[in-house]
């Protein structure tokens, strides 16, 4: 393991996907004919920022509302759906596309950041280091120590060493802010500008930055707590808050989305709606979904959350998250291993074959300003009204009426800002709401670092006491890249037993 806590790399090329498909598309380097390194920033940008995603929409969305009390399984499928994850069977093939996919489809995104062009390009430049960044936080987030400095080099080193967790997460602050300030001062005249090959933000710089400095935010409040205790944390902290006390942030109606052009086809639909929702040309159609689009539903937990029964507050983001199977009366739940069928995936989440991606939400960016506010990391905006206005955003999204939720819900301890002691919990709970079959992997995460939404119940049939709290290195470094990934001794108690580094709770 290496400790790199000023981070200076040279990362190079391991895959190239050129144009949108839900399938991989490889560039192999024929000698005779065009090198990888030769095709400009335009050609690769689309596919590089399209793949990564669908991990995001399907495997890490999955993954994250299963291993909390968000998503059931529809037992009255023949296969018993999520009996692995409600189990808590953990192994080193347990969602292990998450880390190959991640790992491998950044880059794209490093090629683009290290290659050197005749052209200006840092418009590109600068936004593949943000991307690249969020995806390797999650990296981090889901397994702790990671291969970074020597990653993505092809046949220059094969077998990358893992540097220390803390010091990648600088390292992607770092590259967050090198990337903002490449952005803000490139030379105008020259900068060749992104367009219509920025599948998520059409070329809107200002909207990089915003990203980028909301991403950040995230990070930072993900190792607050652990800074108490390591003065170069807190050194950093203090160092990177002085700045974004003076910052953009995404706000109201500002989603970060992604779209290369969708549509209803095998292949091409949103990741989310092929995964959860329908197959091509069938949708809306739920006599003829299949069995993967069939599995998912909710947690009775979740339900009686938002139909009232727990806290007297009818939530209608409920009827827009979920819908009734043929014969319900009412938005049902099944617990996870139980019995029964719950509802189905609702049309807040499903809308169109030809849907944007999320990447972050609008809501979630006001969430992570509300709580910055709280704890007095930021000194500029009010707590509460960013909290209501997270609210209102996760109802708009979901297309869901919020009447008189905000009245109704304030006073309740846990989901209202005033009748709740712990101002957090409110905050990651309703985090947790709004992002549940948004990124699920998120709300785990959350929940890992807070303990928020509490009170949340195990699954029927797991014999652990307790959730897990991270993954474990998949198969593929134990074939591949075994002399580094050995050393670290893992079992399958590692995964509830080895906290991430910013989980001193």
């Amino acid at each position: 393991m290496k400790y790199i806590f000023k981070l200076k790399y040279t990362l190079s090329l391991t895959l190239l996907f050129l144009a949108f498909s839900c399938n991989d598309v490889l560039v192999n380097e024929d000698p005779n004919g065009v090198l990888i390194d030769e095709l400009p920033p335009e050609v690769i940008l689309p596919g590089a920022l399209t793949v990564p995603s669908e991990t995001l929409m399907s495997t890490m969305n999955e993954l994250g509302n299963t291993m909390i009390a968000t998503w059931s399984g529809n037992a009255q499928q023949v296969q018993a759906p999520y009996f692995t994850e409600f189990q808590y069977q953990l192994t080193t093939d347990f969602y292990s596309g998450i880390w190959d996919n991640l790992m491998a489809r950044t880059g794209n995104l490093t090629q683009i950041i290290e290659n050197d062009y005749d052209d200006n390009y840092d418009y590109f430049k600068g936004a593949s280091k943000i991307y690249r960044a969020f995806y390797f936080q999650y990296l981090v987030d889901l397994y702790g120590d990671i291969p970074f400095t020597d990653i993505h080099q092809r046949g220059d080193l094969l077998f990358p060493e893992y540097d220390n967790q803390v010091d990648v997460y600088v390292a992607l602050i770092n590259d967050i802010n090198d990337a903002i300030e490449q952005i803000q001062n490139t030379d105008t005249s020259t900068a060749v500008g992104m367009g219509s090959n920025d599948v998520i933000m059409g070329g809107n710089m200002s909207m990089w930055i915003k990203f980028g400095n909301t991403l950040k935010l995230r990070m930072l409040l993900r190792v607050s707590d652990a800074a108490q205790s390591s003065p170069d944390l807190q050194t950093v902290l203090n160092t990177e808050f002085a700045t974004l006390n003076n910052a953009t942030f995404l706000g109201v109606g500002e989603n970060v989305t992604i779209n290369p052009g969708y549509s209803d086809e095998v292949d091409r639909m949103n990741p989310f709606v092929e995964t959860f929702g329908y197959d091509a040309g069938q949708f809306g159609n739920t006599a003829n979904q299949t069995f993967n689009n069939l599995r998912a539903g909710p947690t009775t937990f979740l339900v009686e959350f938002l139909n009232g029964t727990t806290n007297g507050v009818s939530d209608t983001r409920l009827e827009r998250l979920y819908a009734t199977r043929s014969g319900q009366a009412s938005i049902q739940g099944n617990t996870q291993g139980g019995g029964e069928q719950p509802s189905r995936i609702g049309p807040g989440l499903l809308m169109s074959p030809e849907q944007d991606g999320y990447i972050m939400t609008a809501s979630e960016a006001l969430f992570l300003q509300s709580e910055a506010v709280f704890r007095g990391l930021l000194n500029s905006g009010n707590a509460k009204g960013l909290f209501e206005s997270a609210i209102q955003s996760s109802f708009n999204r979901l297309g869901a009426s919020i009447g008189t939720y905000l009245n109704d819900a304030n006073n309740v301890s846990g989901i209202g800002w005033d009748g709740t002691a712990d101002k957090l919990e409110a905050i990651i709970t309703q985090k947790w709401i709004d992002l549940g079959g948004t990124n699920g992997a998120e709300t785990w995460i959350e929940y890992t670092r807070t303990g928020y939404p509490s009170n949340m119940p195990l699954p029927d049939i797991t014999n652990r006491p307790n959730r897990p709290l991270r993954l474990l290195y998949p198969t593929s470094e134990y074939t591949g890249n075994s002399a580094n990934v050995s050393v670290y001794n893992q079992t399958v108690d590692t995964a509830f037993n080895s906290s991430i580094f910013w989980d001193v709770n």
